[in-house]
């Protein structure tokens, strides 16, 4: 699942935006998302311009947060023996651009607004409505209790992107889905931190061989994309 938010945005150039709707509440909160993401372009280009040894443990960190999730970035982050606070600074930073970009797209397709016309990312929305569909009787049971556990869960398809469209399928308010998912998602990458560090000797260790398995990894599953989009696909 999370390998597509990353095909989303490299290929963000392509979308066919429908201006008229920007001034609709999930509009502003797509701005504010798209805002985010520019302030973390920049502070990429400043790392490199800059602090070029900072780039690549950046970078690392960023796309194994977007592809293996918040787990494996922050591995990345202590094997870089990057700053503590730095760390879930960026982290958070890279799940609320995911949140603030997804959950408004989210929104306005389910209620037939469509802001985005591209058909891989109207498909990985309507998958995760019927993925948030079949958690939404356990979320009106439990609510706010229920939705903060679904965003610490560390388990497939939870999280902060799929708990913000449960948030809206239970009827929050945008702002209290968006602060308590955003809020649970900065507890979870303190916890996750804290965590991982007891095995920070062994991630410094290994950092190299971690860095170029995910790297493997990513690349195998792009080029698994591409073979099912494009033979695959035809095939059928």
């Amino acid at each position: 699942m999370l390998y597509f938010y990353a095909n989303t945005f490299i290929q963000g150039i392509f979308l066919k935006i429908n201006y008229s709707l920007v001034k609709h509440t999930e509009g502003q909160i797509l701005i504010l998302g798209l805002l985010l993401l520019g302030c973390f372009l920049i502070l990429i280009l400043l790392c490199a311009l800059f602090l070029p040894h900072y780039l690549q443990p950046l970078l690392s960190l960023t796309a194994t947060n977007v592809l293996f999730g918040r787990g494996a970035g922050l591995s990345i982050g202590i094997a870089a023996q990057m700053d503590t606070f730095v760390l879930i600074a960026l982290n958070f930073m890279i799940e609320a651009i995911m949140v603030l970009i997804l959950y408004p797209l989210f929104v306005l397709s389910w209620n037939k607004l469509e802001l985005v016309s591209y058909p891989p990312l109207n498909l990985f929305l309507e998958r995760s409505r019927k993925n948030a569909d079949r958690y939404k009787p356990l979320m009106q049971r439990y609510g706010i209790i229920g939705l903060i556990l679904f965003v610490l869960t560390p388990f497939a398809m939870t999280g902060p992107v799929v708990g913000s469209f449960l948030g809206y399928l239970i009827r929050f308010s945008h702002r209290v889905t968006l602060f308590i998912v955003l809020f649970s998602t900065l507890i979870a990458i303190i916890l996750w931190v804290y965590l991982i560090k007891n095995f920070e000797e062994v991630l410094i260790a290994y950092s190299d061989m971690l860095i170029r398995g995910f790297l493997i990894a990513a690349m195998m599953m792009f080029v698994w994309y591409l073979l099912k989009k494009y033979f695959f696909g035809n095939a059928t």
